[in-house]
């Protein structure tokens, strides 16, 4: 089943920024911003090197870490897919707007 990216509100006044952190065996961890998401994989902006490629560890949000291959990397934009499909609780918690 397909979905469709749902786009992260980054209107402070709207919602807070969803964080992501990176960690691979070629680099430190890093801290970036969630951008969008599907059960399938994410966007995250984060300056990393150009060359990171293969498999990554993802925090979203301060949650646990996902694993996720990196798909493309172009100027401190990453497409991710993640090992698994995450549920669709994790998927809500992550896009639900604060009040």
């Amino acid at each position: 089943m397909a979905t469709a990216y749902r786009p992260i509100m980054t209107d402070r006044a709207v919602t807070r920024r969803r964080t992501a952190r990176l960690t691979a065996a070629s680099a430190t961890s890093v801290a970036g911003e969630l951008t969008e998401i599907s059960a399938y994989g994410c966007r995250v902006v984060m300056p990393v090197d150009p060359t990171l490629a293969g498999a990554i560890e993802l925090s979203l949000d301060g949650a646990s870490p996902v694993g996720a291959q990196v798909i493309w990397n172009r100027a401190g934009v990453l497409a991710c897919r993640f090992d698994a499909p995450m549920s669709r609780a994790q998927l809500r918690a992550l896009t639900i707007q604060d009040n």
